[in-house]
C-alpha cells in the first residue's frame, strides 16, 4: 500500500511539473486572437442579437455604424433586434475618413456603447474597426459585401484629405457575421474583387519567402499555411462559379484575416500585387479602382515577376472573370506603367520581387505587356499568346538587381 501511495504520489507530481513546464512556455508562445462569433450562412443576420447575446456580447448600449441606401436598409433589421436588447444608435454613410471615424467615436462616448456594429461594406467596416480601436470597443463586422478580407483582419484602410488610401493597424472583430443571401445581393464585381484579394495570398507568400532568403524578413509558418489554404480554396472544383462559391469565398476571406493577426502584420496576404494598387490609388485619387480589382492587375504583374502564374490560377480568373488587363478596368496602361515604377514607395520597407528588379521605364513597359498578353490577345485571337509573342515578351523583362549580398537560408518559425 506505501509502494502504491509513492507511486501515486510520484505521478501527480510528474503531472504538476508537466504543468509547470506548459505554463513556463505559455508566456512566450503567441496568442492568436479569433471572432467569438463567426456565422457564415443564408439568413443570418436575422439571428444578430441572438447570437451575440448567446456569447455573452453586452447589448444594453450599441451603436451600429452603416454605409448607403442598401446597407442602411440592411442595418434597420439589425437596429430593431439591438432595440429590443436595450438602446441603439445609428450612425449613417461611415466612412474611414477623419471625420466619418470622428462620428462614430462621438457616439461611442456619448451612449457609452460596449459592442459597436458595423453593417456595411469595406468602407464601412475599416472606419468602424478604427472607431473601435480608438475607444476600446468590441467590434462586430457585419459585412453586406465579399469585396475583400478587410472583414475580419485587424488592419483599418483610411482615406486621408488627398483622397489617399493609408492602411493602419486595428481591432480584430470580436464577431464576424456573413449573411450569404446579403452578399449575393451586392453588385458581382464586389465578390470579384474578394475573389482577387483572396488570390493575392500566392503572390504575396511568394514575396514573402523571398524577403527571408534575402534576410529581409522573418517567417511565420502558421501565419502562412492558413494564408496559403485560404487562397487555394478558390483554385479547386468546389470554386466553379462567383454565384455557387459565396460561401468558399466568405471562408477565404475571413481565413486571410485570421492570417493576417497571426502574424501581427498584412505580410501573409500583400506583396507586390498590393504596393501596386496602393500606388495606383495615390496616382487615382478618388478615381481608383475597388481594391480588390486592382490587386488583380497586380497580381499579373507580380506572379509574371516571379514566375509563379499558374494554370490553376489563370483558370481562377476565367471562372471569377477577373480583369486581365487596364482595359478591363478603363485604364490606360500608362497609369500601370507608373503605378510599378512607384510601387515600392508606397512601403520601402515591405521587401518584394520589386526589390529585385531594374525598374527602368522600359523594362516595366515590358513586364506590363507580358503580364497582360493573355489578356489582350483573347480579345484578338483566342485564350494563348502565341510562343513568338512570349519569347519576346520574356526577352524584354526586366532583369533582376544583382546586390552582390547571396541568399540567405531562411530562418522559418512555427506556429
Amino acid at each position: 500500500m506505501a509502494s502504491r501511495r509513492y507511486e501515486s504520489t510520484d505521478v501527480g507530481r510528474a503531472f504538476e511539473l508537466a504543468a509547470d513546464r506548459r505554463a513556463a512556455r505559455a508566456v512566450t508562445a503567441k496568442t492568436v486572437c479569433v471572432p467569438r462569433v463567426l456565422e457564415i450562412r443564408r439568413g443570418a443576420i436575422a439571428d444578430v442579437a441572438v447570437l451575440l447575446a448567446g456569447a455573452d456580447f453586452p447589448l444594453g448600449r450599441t451603436v451600429v455604424g452603416t454605409g448607403g441606401a442598401r446597407t442602411a436598409r440592411i442595418a434597420a433589421g439589425v437596429v430593431r433586434q439591438l432595440r429590443r436588447e436595450g438602446t441603439c444608435a445609428v450612425v449613417p454613410a461611415a466612412a474611414p475618413t477623419a471625420e466619418g471615424v470622428s462620428r462614430l467615436v462621438e457616439a461611442i462616448r456619448r451612449c457609452r456603447a460596449e459592442v459597436c456594429i458595423a453593417v456595411g461594406g469595406g468602407r464601412v467596416i475599416d472606419a468602424v474597426k478604427h472607431a473601435c480601436s480608438l475607444t476600446d470597443t468590441r467590434l462586430v463586422s457585419l459585412p453586406t459585401s465579399l469585396a475583400h478580407d478587410g472583414i475580419s483582419s485587424p488592419i483599418a484602410s483610411l482615406v486621408g484629405p488627398d483622397g489617399r488610401r493609408t492602411s493602419v493597424g486595428a481591432v480584430g472583430p470580436d464577431a464576424v457575421v456573413v449573411d450569404l443571401d446579403v452578399v449575393q445581393g451586392a453588385p458581382p464585381r464586389t465578390s470579384r474583387a474578394g475573389a482577387a484579394d483572396l488570390l493575392s495570398n500566392l503572390t504575396a507568400l511568394a514575396d514573402w519567402r523571398l524577403a527571408v532568403e534575402r534576410g529581409r524578413d522573418t517567417y511565420d509558418g502558421f501565419s502562412a499555411l492558413v494564408a496559403e489554404e485560404a487562397a487555394r480554396s478558390l483554385l479547386g472544383p468546389g470554386s466553379a462559379s462567383p454565384g455557387g462559391s459565396l460561401e468558399t469565398l466568405a471562408r477565404g476571406l475571413v481565413l486571410s484575416g485570421l492570417a493576417m493577426a497571426a502574424a501581427r502584420s498584412s505580410r501573409p496576404c500583400s506583396g507586390a500585387e498590393h504596393l501596386i494598387s496602393h500606388s495606383l490609388d495615390r496616382l487615382l485619387g478618388n478615381r481608383a479602382r475597388l481594391h480588390g480589382e486592382q490587386v488583380a492587375l497586380g497580381v499579373l504583374i507580380a506572379g509574371t515577376a516571379q514566375g509563379s502564374l499558374t494554370p490553376e490560377l489563370a483558370a481562377a480568373y476565367d471562372r471569377w472573370s477577373l480583369p486581365r488587363s487596364p482595359r478591363d478596368l478603363g485604364l490606360d496602361r500608362g497609369v500601370v506603367v507608373e503605378a510599378v515604377i512607384r510601387a515600392r514607395e508606397t512601403r520601402p520597407a515591405r521587401y518584394t520581387i520589386l526589390d529585385e528588379l531594374e525598374l527602368s521605364r522600359s523594362g516595366v513597359e515590358a513586364l506590363v505587356e507580358q503580364a497582360f498578353a493573355t489578356g489582350d490577345s483573347r480579345r484578338r485571337h483566342g485564350p494563348r499568346l502565341s510562343a513568338a509573342a512570349e519569347g519576346d515578351s520574356a526577352r524584354q523583362r526586366p532583369r533582376p538587381r544583382t546586390s552582390g549580398v547571396a541568399p540567405r537560408t531562411p530562418r522559418r518559425r512555427g506556429p
